[in-house]
């Protein structure tokens, strides 16, 4: 005789668990694959270089710390030479500088500001965005606040594709620039920032929709 009746109860329970393991294994490829798959799509052909990237209006930098005597942590200031290159190289106009009001005591876009002013960016050429405490604000203050339809974003390269995708998503026509900070000797930051970058795109895709 044969069917599964028939089969010694631990067999019945092996088949069960396989199946339960395989189900798991399934949703999670489609929690965490989509996420990742959704962001290299939607920033396909827009992570471009400062000499290739099209021109824009703005540059939108990201935050990306502050030191505590007040100086742009060293991944802020790669991000900042990128943004003084665009503008320089006439690929935008202005730049908004989003970041924390509170940064070890700082406002994060002041003291980005102040960097910029410091190193021939004109005052007038930079915007202060306070509310930027993570990509999605800084995006959709950019897109309901600023107005904007289009925008270059500034940032690291590990994130840029998750940030140029993010704006994209509320409308508005982003590229990016990322500033490479593993060839800029930050290697085990540039490392760390791309791990968590992995569960920050799965964040992004299911909850900021």
């Amino acid at each position: 005789m044969s069917g599964e009746r028939d089969r010694p109860g631990w067999h019945t329970a092996l088949v069960r668990g396989l199946r339960v393991v395989l189900a798991a294994l399934v949703a999670f490829g489609v929690v965490t694959g989509v996420p990742s798959g959704w962001a290299w799509v939607r920033s396909a052909r827009r992570v471009r270089s400062v000499p290739d990237v099209p021109a824009t209006e703005v540059a939108l930098v990201l935050g990306a710390g502050v030191r505590w005597d007040g100086v742009p942590s060293r991944i802020l200031q790669g991000r900042l030479n990128v943004a003084r290159a665009l503008y320089e190289a006439g690929k935008v106009r202005r730049i908004i500088v989003s970041g924390s009001p509170e940064s070890r005591g700082y406002s994060e876009p002041v003291v980005m500001r102040h960097h910029l002013v410091s190193h021939g960016v004109p005052p007038s050429a930079v915007v202060l965005d306070e509310s930027g405490v993570d990509t999605w604000r800084s995006c959709r203050r950019a897109a309901e606040e600023f107005g904007l339809r289009q925008v270059t974003v500034v940032t690291t390269r590990f994130h840029v594709r998750r940030a140029v995708a993010l704006c994209r998503r509320l409308g508005v026509d982003a590229y990016g620039v990322g500033h490479d900070a593993a060839a800029d000797g930050l290697r085990r930051v540039s490392a760390r920032g791309a791990r968590r970058e992995f569960l920050a795109t799965v964040k992004a895709f299911w909850y900021h929709r």
